[in-house]
C-alpha cells in the first residue's frame, strides 16, 4: 500500500484534499492533490507529475480520479478505522456480540468483561 496518501485541510481553505501528489511532496512539501495512482509504483500523482510518469514508465498501469475504486484506502483514513473512539491510543481488534460493538482492549476491560468477544480482524 501506498504510504504517503493522507488527508489534509489547507488551513483557511475549505478543500480538503483526500490523496496528496507523492512526487510533489517529494520534491518540495507542496500538498498537491493527487488525481492519479499508479499501480506498479503505488504512488499517487497530479496531473503535471503524471506526465513525466507516462513518458518514463509506459507499461505501468495508472487509475485516474474516475476509477478511484481502483485506488488503495488512504493509510491515515485505516488507521483512524482502526483506533478506539473513546481509547485513542488502542487500536479495535475484537468485536462484543452482546453488545454489537467493536472493542479495543481497554474497553474489555472497562465494559465488556463478562461477555463472549470475537477477534475481529479488518483483513
Amino acid at each position: 500500500m501506498a504510504t504517503s496518501s493522507q488527508s489534509s485541510v489547507e488551513l483557511g481553505s475549505h478543500e480538503v484534499k483526500d490523496y496528496i501528489c507523492n512526487a510533489c511532496e517529494d520534491q518540495n512539501n507542496v500538498a498537491t492533490s493527487a488525481d492519479f495512482y499508479c499501480k506498479q509504483c503505488e504512488r499517487f500523482y497530479c496531473g503535471t507529475c503524471i506526465d513525466p510518469h507516462g513518458k518514463a514508465l509506459a507499461k505501468h498501469t495508472t487509475f485516474g480520479r474516475v476509477e478511484i475504486d481502483k485506488w488503495p484506502v488512504s493509510k491515515k483514513v485505516v488507521d483512524f478505522l482502526q483506533t478506539c473512539d473513546v481509547h485513542k491510543d488502542h487500536k479495535i481488534d475484537q468485536l462484543c456480540n452482546l453488545h454489537k460493538q467493536l472493542c479495543c482492549p481497554q474497553c474489555i476491560c472497562d465494559q465488556h468483561r463478562y461477555v463472549t468477544l470475537q477477534l475481529f480482524s479488518y483483513y
